[in-house]
């Protein structure tokens, strides 16, 4: 089981003590599913705090009890029950001897009042693990403390113009894509792993994936900030990592802060964290793939990752740079470097040394879609770094399908020159693939190069 995942959970535990908790069932399924995706969102935020994202145990523990009470509404969630399940267990260890899970249960509360008390004061809903039970239960913080009220913004509809329109649009499709991505990643922890590891029956991804799930390391997937992407849109230029790991530096451009309204829609974007169905699709393949190394693996939001774990973990980057920008800390190191001409609005492949029969430059289009593979040293080289970039979200979703499927990884092999060896070398290369109805075909490679580091 993953040690990080984005867990949702439905009818958790009922809403306590107020009148508005009985007029809110009342109201039918469509504020209960509303009550849901806040609920979503408060556990994803709990469990990617810099209280708990580094505890495994914690977060196996958080996740268990969700998908537990999501499976059965109301029912009660028995120690030994969690034992068996998140610490593996056997199904009549003597709970008087092992307290693993009260310990476990202890520390999850502390991290919980720790949470809510410190970066999460603002959440109108608190999460709590009652004393004595395990079913995870919420609160209304005006139950618990006076609430703060939150500022509004009012918008008059017959005034805002049509790409005022368009930007309300997409910014509720990427709260829909955050909350479909969340529900992918959790049917990949109640997903039963095979004892067999895939890459045992597979010789061309066991070739690259041995370097990047190692037996005593951790792999960090570090999934796209859709929100990012949303923002460039309405900007003239491409922020660099450092504005980006500054939320603040959001609204500084020109084009911002003489627009009140832009602004304003610019701090809710960096206040909000989304990825894209295809990165998310992505992650799940590998899970699939590594099979029982699962545990090994972390996902993480672009802005919650560090570049700490860039120098000393295995990493695997999803997405281009305008929506990952740590892609910017390897481009220099690489043939096939990702541009964006913001004035006309189109992705491409800058190929900085030519060879026979290659282009200059590989820009996308309507009816062609690239992707850049490449795997590297991380920054220290005591790790590797396995980099999916595509020029638009269909590129990113064909390459993360071609580095998973036996076929494609059996194919690069024999034409970078590794087919007989149990590892392949660093690499980078350029797919393509047609686009048809927004979907791309299995991609080839039209170019690649032999790094040495």
């Amino acid at each position: 089981m993953p040690s990080q995942a984005m867990n949702l959970g439905y009818n958790l535990a009922p809403m306590e003590g107020t009148a508005s908790t009985a007029n809110r069932s009342a109201k039918g399924p469509d504020l209960r599913s509303a009550i849901l995706k806040e609920r979503h969102a408060l556990l994803q935020r709990v469990l990617w705090s810099h209280q708990i994202k580094n505890s495994g145990r914690i977060r196996d523990f958080l996740v268990y009890v969700f998908e537990r009470a999501l499976e059965e509404p109301g029912a009660e969630i028995h120690e030994q029950e969690i034992g068996c399940r998140v610490f593996g267990r056997a199904e009549d260890y003597d709970t008087s001897i092992d307290n693993v899970v009260r310990v476990t249960a202890s520390q999850v509360r502390k991290k919980l009042e720790i949470y809510f008390a410190g970066d999460g004061a603002s959440e109108p809903v608190i999460l709590e693990i009652p004393k004595g039970r395990y079913t995870p239960l919420f609160r209304e913080r005006s139950l618990v403390a006076e609430p703060t009220p939150a500022p509004t913004v009012e918008i008059a509809a017959p005034t805002v113009p049509r790409y005022k329109l368009a930007i309300l649009v997409l910014s509720i499709s990427t709260v829909l894509l955050g909350i479909f991505a969340g529900v992918l990643i959790v049917r990949l922890r109640s997903t039963k792993v095979s004892v067999q590891n895939e890459l045992e029956k597979s010789p061309g991804l066991n070739a690259l994936w041995s370097q990047l799930v190692t037996p005593t390391g951790r792999t960090e997937i570090v999934l796209p900030d859709s929100s990012l992407s949303l923002l460039h849109e309405l900007l003239s230029r491409q922020l660099t990592l450092a504005e980006y790991l500054q939320t603040g530096q959001w609204v500084r451009p020109e084009e911002l802060s003489s627009n009140p309204e832009l602004k304003t829609f610019a701090e809710l974007v960096a206040r909000r964290g989304f990825t894209s169905m295809a990165s998310v699709t992505a992650v799940y393949r590998i899970a699939q793939l590594v099979g029982s190394e699962q545990s090994r693996l972390s996902v993480l939001r672009a802005r919650d990752f560090t570049i700490q774990q860039m120098k000393y973990d295995n990493v695997v980057l999803l997405g281009s740079n305008r929506a990952n920008p740590w892609q910017e800390l390897i481009q220099d190191r690489l043939n096939f470097r990702f541009g964006y001409n913001q004035k006309s609005r189109y992705a491409y492949f800058e190929n900085a040394r030519p060879q026979a029969g290659e282009k200059s430059v590989y820009s996308t289009d309507s009816g062609v879609s690239y992707c850049r593979v490449a795997f590297l040293p991380n920054l220290t080289g005591n790790g590797n770094i396995l980099s999916i970039s595509g020029t638009e979200i269909e590129g990113t979703e064909g390459g993360g399908e071609f580095v998973t499927n036996e076929l494609s990884m059996k194919q690069l092999r024999e034409l970078i020159g590794a087919s007989r060896s149990n590892r392949l070398p660093y690499f980078e290369a350029l797919l393509t693939s047609s686009r048809v109805g927004g979907q791309t075909p299995r991609l080839s490679v039209i170019a690649f190069r032999l790094l040495h580091p």
